[in-house]
């Protein structure tokens, strides 16, 4: 017997189980541009966007109105016109404030003015993941706000998704903080300075990507340990 593969075998087992464990108590929202059917920018020229949301609750029904968050990212990229009261007024920019980067923790997020809310039905089925027809009501289902009170920033987003297939990216209301590229106070209503317009089918656009199942990943656990164990025995 091979003691080195019988430890790689016992850290394959360990990191699984881990994963299991992991998968259970958490979940990621991934929304991009590529997902939707149409982008029509109605101000300057947001070209691609992607939001990251760690979730780190259970995926299942209920409401989710400022749930506990890990990590979120936000990246926007597009032309914006000189004018346009940005902090940062070029091809390519990052949304939150904090350190100039596209990573917030969900505690800042919160810590900032800003918001996350969407209700599951009862009814879903998320072994395929999560569907936007799956979020309960029939007007706004989805609703991801970062204001960023007080920060200087004029273009933080906010996306909403509607049940009809329709949605907004945009600026959001934000109020308070110098704006270091205009050096006056932010002053700021949602869609001043981007409004990109989305459409999407409710039943294909998919929220979150499911996770292997449990089951899944135990089985392949075991083959790895199975595969082990018959190296060792041509060996």
């Amino acid at each position: 017997m091979n003691p080195c593969r019988t430890l790689i075998g016992l850290f394959v087992a360990i990191g699984l189980t881990h994963a299991v464990v992991t998968d259970a108590r958490a979940f990621q929202i991934d929304i991009a541009n590529p997902a939707f059917a149409s982008q029509t920018n109605t101000f300057s020229n947001v070209t691609s966007f992607q939001i990251v949301i760690g979730v780190a609750t259970p995926l299942a029904p209920g409401v989710y109105a400022n749930p506990a968050l890990g990590d979120i990212e936000f990246l926007v990229s597009g032309g914006l016109d000189p004018t346009t009261p940005a902090r940062m007024a070029n091809s390519a920019f990052v949304a939150f404030a904090v350190d100039d980067i596209s990573t917030l923790s969900g505690q800042d997020f919160y810590d900032l003015g800003n918001s996350l809310s969407f209700e599951i039905a009862g009814s879903a089925n998320l072994s395929d993941g999560l569907q936007v027809s799956e979020l309960v009501g029939s007007g706004l289902v989805f609703e991801f706000d970062g204001r960023e009170l007080g920060t200087g920033r004029y273009h933080p987003p906010i996306l909403q998704l509607f049940a009809d297939g329709t949605g907004l990216l945009r600026n959001a209301s934000n109020t308070g903080g110098i704006n270091p590229f205009t050096g006056v106070e932010v002053n700021a209503i949602a869609g001043d300075e981007y409004v990109t317009e989305l459409t999407f089918n409710p039943a294909s656009l998919t929220l979150v990507v499911p996770e292997p199942s449990t089951g899944l990943l135990v089985a392949l656990g075991l083959m790895g340990l199975a595969g082990g164990r018959r190296r060792r025995q041509v060996d």
